[in-house]
């Protein structure tokens, strides 16, 4: 029965700009477990190009406000009880509006945290060139600790549309075996990306 309820409003849902599938409230996840934030943090260096960053192998100041430096496009923190890792997953050039005064970039990361429990993500930062300055203004990050396979994000440079699948509790859902995810599609305006849709679906 508990099911059933659920894929109605899934069904309800897919027609829907936010879910109206409920969120567990004594979960890891009492609401939207995905966020979309604009951002203004200036790197280090200068640069003449978004196609001039190594972006493999730069100084990331986004974390907390603590930065870190990716190696061949990974990261890793170990301590004893802590554990902690990200890695650079892809590129991709954007096409800017014409008002928009530099160059930008989509970078897609994956992130993994292990303590007293285990927790996954994914990081979607939009990058500008501008004036020599190269500065993050947009991220958007989400939570991948749930059953749904490979890949949980996927970009179509055709369309610059990104999607991402993000954790969905609903009430019951314990840390370990969430029941569904939040599909959510943003598309890119010449300038950052706005989300366009939402749908949430069953996990596996």
């Amino acid at each position: 029965m508990r099911q059933l309820a659920l894929l109605f409003l899934l069904t309800a849902a897919a027609f829907c700009q936010t879910s109206q599938v409920p969120y567990g409230l004594d979960t890891d996840g009492p609401g939207p477990t995905f966020t979309n934030d604009n951002t203004s943090l200036s790197y280090a260096r200068s640069y003449s190009s978004i196609r001039k960053v190594d972006f493999r192998n730069i100084k990331i100041p986004f974390f907390d406000k603590a930065s870190f430096s990716l190696k061949n496009g990974h990261y890793k923190h170990d301590e004893p009880g802590e554990h902690w890792s990200i890695d650079l997953d892809s590129v991709y050039y954007l096409s800017t509006s014409s008002s928009s005064k530099g160059s930008s970039a989509l970078v897609l990361y994956s992130w993994s945290a292990a303590g007293g429990s285990s927790s996954q993500g994914g990081i979607a930062e939009v990058l500008t060139v501008s004036d020599g300055q190269l500065r993050s203004v947009q991220k958007i990050d989400w939570d991948t600790h749930f059953q749904a396979g490979e890949p949980t994000d996927s970009f179509d440079p055709g369309t610059n549309t990104l999607v991402i699948r993000s954790a969905h509790y609903i009430p019951g859902d314990a840390h370990c075996c969430v029941s569904a995810m939040d599909v959510v599609t943003f598309r890119w305006d010449g300038t950052r990306f706005v989300q366009s849709s939402i749908q949430t679906e069953l996990s596996e």
